[in-house]
């Protein structure tokens, strides 16, 4: 009787294991589709609430210049340490293939080559790894403290709207400074690049004229690119850092957590995203 009753319960947990197993492993993707919902709906709220004049009241316009001043000024210096060493890498790299592969290379004009990829993929991605490292982690801890301090239950009885506050204010500053040490870190890069290239006799071009001509060699579509990319990942990383503070994870509400958290999702989706930008306009 013992035996038997062992068996039959033993048949009767083996389904129940089986939709376990199953469960843990469907909890997974449902998770990334709710967070990647959230996010998209976070994300178009955010810029269609910017849009708005009365989004900007003078609470969100003091918070907005304070992020700029976080992301933008602050990260100011780290940008142009990295145009500068981006150009220089770049310019021995075309003295290297013009000394090894010139005969192979000989009808490409890999000035233009470089040109569209620092434009394309090596200003828009550098910069957004700088603002996640330098300001968007800093951010995750702002908000962090804030909502395990309960200074958000403060603001929300002083009648302050919390998603143009804490928010927009942020995506805002992060799409904006994005933008403009996008466009810094081409031209550091190129002045930087020029100057090295004039020294080691690798072009004839002036400064004036070499600037003159890589903006003529630039098409629409490198126009189009720089401050779509810039301004995407920015708001991005905006939403990945407010969403990754505000709505934490099973896992680890604490801050030491969600730092790397935010940080590894931000890097990540930075990735995926300025990929699918290249394949959607260059397509």
């Amino acid at each position: 009787m013992i035996v038997g009753a062992e068996k039959t319960r033993r048949s009767q947990s083996a389904p129940g294991r089986t939709r376990r197993f199953v469960a843990r492993i469907g909890v997974f993707p449902f998770e990334v589709w709710r967070r990647v919902a959230l996010s998209v709906s976070v994300g178009l709220t955010a810029m269609w609430r910017m849009l708005l004049l009365r989004t900007w009241r003078p609470t969100v316009r003091q918070e907005f210049v304070r992020h700029c001043w976080q992301v933008g000024i602050k990260a100011l210096t780290a940008t142009l340490l990295t145009a500068a060493i981006v150009g220089a890498a770049l310019v021995f790299q075309l003295i290297y293939w013009r000394r090894e592969f010139d005969d192979v290379l000989g009808a490409l004009n890999l000035d233009t080559l470089l040109l569209l990829t620092l434009v394309r993929e090596i200003a828009p991605l550098l910069v957004g790894l700088i603002v996640i490292g330098r300001s968007a982690t800093v951010m995750i801890t702002e908000l962090v403290g804030l909502r395990t301090g309960g200074q958000i239950h403060m603001l929300e009885a002083q009648g302050i709207d919390i998603f143009d506050y804490l928010v927009v204010s942020r995506i805002a500053a992060l799409a904006i400074c994005s933008f403009a040490l996008g466009v810094l870190f081409v031209l550091a890069a190129l002045v930087v690049g020029q100057f090295l290239a004039l020294a080691t006799d690798a072009t004839q071009f002036g400064l004036f004229e070499f600037l003159v001509r890589a903006a003529r060699l630039l098409s629409p579509t490198e126009y189009l690119l720089l401050p779509l990319k810039t301004l995407s990942i920015g708001v991005l990383i905006g939403v990945v850092a407010c969403v990754t503070a505000m709505r934490p994870t099973k896992i680890g509400s604490d801050v030491r957590e969600l730092v790397p958290l935010g940080y590894m999702r931000a890097v990540v989706a930075t990735l995926v995203l300025s990929g699918a930008i290249t394949a959607v306009v260059t397509s």
